[in-house]
């Protein structure tokens, strides 16, 4: 479409639209377009012609100087109109609380036999009358009658070609068909025109509208005046018969109106999504406790984030997008910052975890070496656990804690330690103690692997717990009471020995890991072999 046509269409529509946005729209109901009998069409002889509307009382007004006829303009139609030579009539029908209907418009070419008077001829065809009617199909052109009145448009071409073909051998039906053309061509420029006015027309409003929903007057009060003001402009331009420059005005206006909406929509979304991620990470700041480990932060992101709010509310585009992309960089440092710290204390977890699990092995070992003796006298022989057999544990503890369920210790000879190996004593129960050590042990291994180190160091000091009261059994041997005339053995003598503790009020420790054997501490016989538990 050429920029005069569209202009011209575009103050069409201006005339229809009013700048602002509450213009009073038409009545839903239109008054039927008026028609014509007969139809229009080339006739030997005149015509009698009628115009109807299928809308009940409607009144019809109609012109025939090729002028648009309204509401107000025209003859009022009341009899059939008589046609005696190549006529265009145009006609519009209207009634009260309806919308005027279209207007209609048929050419009635009268072809009667000419009669040349004896020495006279028909006068050519000029190139003048073949311009005009050229003229008048590209103005139609123009404003793209061959889109919105293609009938009327195509009918004028071909009445035009017709009237080439026949302009030197039949100059008399030349002159009607390019009568008849033109007017064809003036009626579609006017159709075309009108309903190009409304189709851009409508576009603009909706465009406008859609600025308004947008709250583009609030975010861009100056950009919203200055896209829209060119509605009035063309409106103006359309009234001034200026169709080519009202086109172009209202082309403009609908471009700088479609821009500020597109720019102002990437903006209120980038917006949003701005602002619900600030939102997510001041959640998470929240739920994981992250402002623990930077507490200055969080009034600067929640004050940051207010603002934004503010401004968001004030239609302030430009400080509601600065307020919150820094909530979201200070929110977003505070998550680094906990994030880094909670890594290192996982670290400084990891490693303590690591080392007691270290430490609680290298126990069980050495305990895994001490010789138990039940206060019944019953020896258990040391288990000798190897540090293979530790890191294979955690394969087989379900398999090994099937296995010992219900198991106990036989019965075993009375084997005393020689030389410096240390002896524990215990009963069943302390006795197990050890095997609870290293199922407290395995559980702690296989937490520390699932990266619980927190849980796992829990498992380790409770085993721990454990290999310190199976180790506080342990003694340093056994002492036979002795009978010397002149020193006999009592408790109080025995402690004071330098081999034994060196100190003779450390006597009851004697008495009590040998309390079923001796019923009175100051009574001991000789013979007896006293167990020594250590200082």
């Amino acid at each position: 479409m050429s920029p005069c046509l569209r202009l011209i269409v575009i103050a069409g529509f201006a005339v229809l639209l009013v700048a602002c946005s509450s213009t009073p729209k038409p009545p839903e109901n239109a008054v039927a377009t008026p028609t014509f009998s007969p139809a229009e069409g080339t006739y030997a002889t005149s015509q009698s012609v009628t115009i109807a509307t299928s809308t009940e009382g409607a009144e019809i007004r109609y012109t025939t100087d090729s002028s648009e006829p309204t509401a107000t303009a025209g003859r009022l139609y009341s009899d059939p109109i008589s046609v005696s030579s190549t006529t265009t009539i145009k006609a519009i029908a209207t009634k009260k609380g309806f919308k005027d209907s279209e207007v209609a418009g048929a050419t009635f070419t009268i072809k009667t036999a000419q009669v040349v008077p004896m020495g006279k001829t028909v006068e050519p065809v000029t190139d003048d009358e073949v311009s005009a009617v050229q003229n008048a199909i590209a103005r139609a052109r123009e404003v793209d009658a061959d889109y919105y009145d293609p009938d009327n448009f195509d009918a004028a071409r071909r009445l035009l070609d017709s009237a080439l073909a026949t302009r030197t051998t039949d100059p008399a039906t030349t002159h009607e068909q390019l009568a008849e053309a033109k007017a064809k061509a003036d009626f579609s420029f006017d159709n075309s025109v009108a309903k190009a006015a409304d189709d851009l027309g409508a576009r603009m409003a909706a465009l406008k509208q859609k600025l308004l929903d947008l709250e583009a007057d609030k975010y861009a009060p100056d950009q919203f005046q200055s896209a829209t003001a060119g509605i009035q402009e063309a409106t103006e331009l359309y009234n001034s018969k200026n169709y080519s420059a009202a086109r172009s005005c209202a082309w403009q206006s609908l471009h700088e109106m479609a821009t500020l909406r597109d720019s102002l929509e990437i903006r209120l979304d980038a917006l949003e999504r701005l602002r619900y991620a600030l939102e997510q990470d001041m959640k998470e700041a929240e739920s994981t406790n992250a402002y623990s480990y930077a507490p200055a932060q969080k009034d600067k992101v929640t004050g940051m984030y207010l603002q934004g709010l503010q401004a968001q509310q004030e239609y302030k585009l430009g400080q509601a997008e600065e307020s919150f992309g820094a909530a979201l960089e200070a929110a977003g440092e505070v998550l680094r910052i906990a994030k880094a710290a909670r890594d290192a204390q996982t670290a400084d977890e990891k490693q303590k975890a690591q080392q007691k699990q270290a430490q609680v092995m290298k126990a069980l070992e050495e305990a895994s070496e001490l010789t138990v003796v039940t206060e019944d006298g019953t020896v258990v022989q040391p288990k000798n656990w190897s540090e293979d057999d530790f890191q294979k544990e955690v394969d087989q503890m379900q398999k090994e804690e099937e296995q010992n369920k219900g198991t106990a210790p036989g019965n075993q000879s009375m084997v005393m330690p020689t030389g410096d190996r240390t002896v524990v004593l215990a009963d069943e129960s302390a006795e197990d103690l050890l095997n609870q050590a290293r199922q407290l042990w395995t559980l702690g291994l296989k937490e520390n692997l699932a990266g619980n180190y927190t849980k796992a160091q829990d498992y380790f000091d409770e085993a721990q717990r454990y290999i310190d009261i199976y180790t506080s059994y342990a003694v340093k041997g056994v002492y036979t009471v002795r009978l010397i005339p002149d020193r006999r053995d009592c408790l109080w003598r025995i402690a004071e020995y330098n081999e034994i503790y060196g100190d003779p009020y450390q006597w009851p420790k004697i008495w009590r890991r040998n309390r079923k054997l001796i019923q009175n501490p100051d009574l001991i016989l000789p013979g007896w072999q006293l167990v020594i538990p250590p200082r």
